[in-house]
């Protein structure tokens, strides 16, 4: 009976020795696991937050920016005085997986509508530019031009690439407010249909990562082409 006893008492000892012992695992677990829960929630939170102090908002899965007018190769215009700024809208944004040198027109330049005004290097491929109105190019983003990654870090706002002056009022009837919107959402999902279609989920997934996945060069022909009208 005594030896049961032992038996009995050293088994106890045992589970609890265990369930102590696991307890510190878990502990220590979650003492590792909050900071990095905290600075993931931190990064997610500026993620949401940022865009919003500048004035911009979702449409899409796309950053969309209230105020100024869209062309149908995804770019903005925003008028100052008798000018209009010209820069990259969400969905080109997006399209770029990054961006390692900006050519720009000349001012002075006269461009049509539809020509190639700027072409953005990505490393190996280009993403030619559509000029979204016909006019005269009166001021170049130097700043862009030392710094390439704002076209996609901050399109709406530092990464702007060049300004024009309108050869006609033609630029007023381009969408802007509510149905401007309702159109960048749907070719944000157009957008996601093509790459998944190209890529399949994962790679679509993989390509809205830090890494972005390459396209192919046909495929990435076929999506300029389709998006940005160049």
């Amino acid at each position: 009976m005594a030896a049961l006893l032992d038996i009995l008492m050293g088994v106890a000892i045992f589970a609890v020795g265990l369930a102590v012992r696991l307890g510190l695992l878990l502990l220590v677990v979650v003492a590792l696991l909050v900071p990095v829960a905290l600075v993931l929630g931190a990064v997610r939170l500026h993620q949401i937050v940022r865009p919003r102090f500048r004035g911009l908002r979702r449409a899409g899965r796309v950053l969309y920016k209230p105020g100024v007018r869209y062309s149908a190769g995804h770019t903005w215009l925003e008028r100052e005085g008798g000018r209009l700024r010209v820069g990259l809208d969400g969905v080109a944004q997006e399209i770029l997986p990054w961006a390692l040198a900006v050519d720009l027109p000349r001012p002075g330049d006269v461009l049509a509508e539809g020509q190639v005004a700027a072409v953005i290097s990505c490393g190996g491929v280009d993403a030619r530019i559509a000029a979204p109105i016909a006019g005269r190019v009166v001021a170049v983003n130097a700043e862009v031009q030392r710094e390439p990654s704002l076209v996609k870090e901050d399109g709406y706002g530092r990464g702007w690439l060049y300004a024009i002056e309108p050869i006609d009022t033609r630029w007023s009837t381009l969408p802007e407010g509510e149905v401007a919107r309702e159109w960048v959402t749907g070719e944000s999902d157009r957008l996601d249909r093509f790459l998944e279609d190209r890529l399949g989920f994962s790679g679509h997934q993989a390509r809205s990562g830090p890494a972005p996945k390459p396209l192919a060069a046909a495929d990435w022909r076929d999506l300029t082409r389709a998006f940005l009208h160049a």
